[in-house]
Formats: C-alpha cells, sequence, structure tokens
C-alpha cells in the first residue's frame, strides 16, 4: 500500500486543493507517489511531458487528451477522448505497473480506469458538484461520465452530504472530510480582539453586497480581507476596501496574519449557487479552527454543524454570528480544540488505511 498513483485535471504547482493535500498526506507518512496532471491537448506542446522525478517519493507526468472534458457532450466525443487518454496514460506507465499499486482518482470521467487497471484498487475522490459546474445540456454527460466512473471504483469518498446523496444512486459512498494542517493553538489572549477574517480565493462566490453591509453596520470591527484577488471582482473589492475598517491583504499564510486581533473567520459565500451548496467543510475551514477561530458560514446550507459554527441564512444572521462570537470566543474554545483534535492528518491517513484494507484485490 506504499505505491500510489494519482490522476487529477490541476497541476501540482498551482494553489494547493484537496488533491495536493491527500498526495502530501500520503507522503507524509511514508508513500510514493506517481502524479498525473492536468492533460494536455493532443494539439499543444508542453515542455513538461512526460514523467518528471521531484523527489525520492514524487513523481509527476502529463499526459494527452483530446477535448475539453465540459465539450464532451456526446457518447462519440467521450470515446474518442478515452481512446486518446488511454493510450497516453499507458505510454508514460509502461507495463512495469504492480497491482499493489492504489489509483486515486480526482476526475469524474475517468471511467476508463479499470481498462487500464484491472487489478488494482481505485478510489475515486468527488470533491466538486460537476454535474451543476456543467455548461451544455443542464449537465447530463457529466452526470452519465460520473456515473460510470462510480461504478467503475472499488471506493467513493466525498467531501460533503449533497454530494454523497448525488453518487449514492450508483455506489455507497463515504465521507472524507478535510483535515487540520497543525494541532489546536490556543489563541493568544489580547484586548484588542475586533477583527474578522475572510482568507480565500477573493472571487465571484464572494457575496459582495453581504460583505458591504456587514462592514457598514458594524463600523467597529475589522474585516481583513486575504488572498488573490480574481480579475472580475476588481471593481467591487475596490468598494469594499474604501470603508475604513477594511484591510485588504492580497496574499497571506495564515500564520503570517495578526491571528490575536480576529474573533472569528468568515466564509460570506453567495445563496443559491449549486456548488457552492455542496459544501459541508472546505478545505480552510479546520485550519482556521486549529488557530482556535469560529466560523461564520453565509450561502452554505449543509455546512458542518458545529458549537463554533453559525450557518448564516441572511445578513441578520450573518451579523448575529459575529455578534455570538465577538461575545463567546473564549468559551467556545474547548469545543473547537476537541474537534480539531479528532481531525488531524493521523487521523484521516488512518480512516484511509481503514478503507483499503477493506477492498478485496481484484483477481
Amino acid at each position: 500500500m506504499d505505491d500510489y498513483i494519482f490522476f487529477s485535471k490541476s497541476n501540482w504547482h498551482e494553489a494547493p486543493r484537496l488533491r495536493h493535500q491527500v498526495a502530501e498526506l500520503i507522503r507524509k507518512f511514508g508513500g510514493r507517489i506517481q502524479f498525473f496532471q492536468k492533460p494536455s491537448f493532443v494539439w499543444k506542446k508542453y515542455g513538461d511531458e512526460g514523467i518528471s522525478q521531484i523527489d525520492a517519493s514524487l513523481t509527476l507526468a502529463r499526459t494527452r487528451q483530446l477535448i475539453h472534458h465540459q465539450l464532451r457532450v456526446f457518447p462519440v466525443l467521450r470515446w474518442l477522448n478515452a481512446i486518446v487518454e488511454k493510450k497516453s496514460i499507458q505510454a508514460v506507465l509502461g507495463r512495469n505497473l504492480s497491482r499493489d499499486s492504489v489509483i486515486i482518482n480526482f476526475n469524474y470521467d475517468y471511467y476508463f480506469l479499470r481498462d487500464i487497471f484491472p487489478n488494482n484498487r481505485i478510489i475515486t475522490i468527488i470533491n466538486d458538484d460537476f454535474v451543476a459546474q456543467a455548461k451544455l445540456f443542464s449537465g447530463r454527460h457529466a452526470r452519465e461520465s460520473l456515473r460510470r466512473t462510480c461504478r467503475n471504483s472499488d471506493l467513493v469518498l466525498t467531501v460533503s452530504y449533497p454530494l454523497m446523496q448525488q453518487v449514492s444512486e450508483w455506489c455507497s459512498p463515504k465521507l472524507f472530510f478535510p483535515w487540520a494542517d497543525v494541532e489546536y493553538r490556543e489563541p493568544a489572549p489580547s484586548r484588542t480582539k475586533n477583527a474578522v477574517l475572510l482568507w480565500a480565493h477573493i472571487d465571484g462566490r464572494v457575496d459582495f453586497d453581504l460583505l458591504r453591509q456587514s462592514i457598514s453596520k458594524r463600523p467597529d470591527v475589522i474585516f481583513y480581507i486575504v488572498g488573490p484577488q480574481a480579475s472580475n471582482v476588481k471593481e467591487q473589492v475596490l468598494q469594499v476596501e474604501s470603508a475604513a475598517n477594511v484591510v485588504i491583504v492580497p496574499s497571506a499564510k495564515l500564520d503570517e496574519l495578526p491571528l490575536e486581533n480576529f474573533f472569528a473567520a468568515i466564509i460570506p459565500y453567495k445563496k443559491r449557487v449549486a456548488d457552492i451548496e455542496a459544501v459541508t467543510m472546505s478545505n480552510k475551514s479546520l485550519q482556521l479552527m486549529s488557530r482556535g477561530l469560529p466560523i461564520v458560514a453565509h450561502g452554505m446550507p449543509a455546512f458542518y454543524e458545529h458549537s463554533a459554527i453559525v450557518k448564516a441564512e441572511d445578513l441578520s444572521g450573518f451579523l448575529a454570528g459575529l455578534d455570538y462570537f465577538e461575545k463567546n470566543f473564549w468559551d467556545l474554545q474547548n469545543s473547537i480544540r476537541t474537534l480539531v483534535s479528532e481531525n488531524q492528518p493521523k487521523n484521516r491517513f488512518e480512516f484511509l488505511k481503514v478503507l483499503l484494507s477493506k477492498i478485496e484485490a481484484k483477481v
């Protein structure tokens, strides 16, 4: 169980997502990873095709695809693309493939992996609502690819209750939440806990109307907005930045911020957006809580239930969450500590090992 082959539509060196985190988790506990990055198109040339050895535990690979996954709307297009991708993967891997290698697949449309790995254990991890994200034909083609991928996997993991419900028609999925990056850290005492933190990629998911009104109605609270900004929200960020109680930081790690000043983290996302509503535990949630920060979330009705998490349905609920955490910050620390301690890397790795042990090797 030491060798793992990852399939992803992400590059290794881009901003970390769950696929990178799972790979690093396995490496942390002695596993070796061959990470297939986002495929290039057959008509383009890239300098990093094939295999690149990063270190003893990480190898990067890149293969070819014929058609972008959102354009494979007809069965014949999916069939043709599968032929190209299978041949490309097989060319990179060669014939010396151990049946003990575990396949970790993050691609909803890689149902053809069973053709390449008939004797290997295949785990598919669904961490996005790919059907909702599909732009054509109400996502019917994405749903069909997802169905086939789930059925051709030995185990399917999902990161939220809505995604679990979505795929349960075709398999018996298990929940697989993110984990804390560090052990719980007692917040530093401070007389100036008067700030909240939005730590995210600042893009179209953010409900800027909610954010502006919250900033206006709580002038004594400093709103730190930290993270890279998408080009299509620059104007909205400038409007927010004009308020006296807003601090904009283009990008920073959590521990580079004045954590002693924060009494809460906020996730003010838009309502009624399918892929946002599919979130139960975002990647950053436990990272924030490991520093003692409770969370006020908006736009995510399926978000995790916990005493240090407020799921707001509107502006009044959002403001009430801020007020509650400002008043009860220290009283919530024991419950936060318990949650973080139960969601450490070792907990998630042991969970994976138990699941793998239950999968019978294919004959």
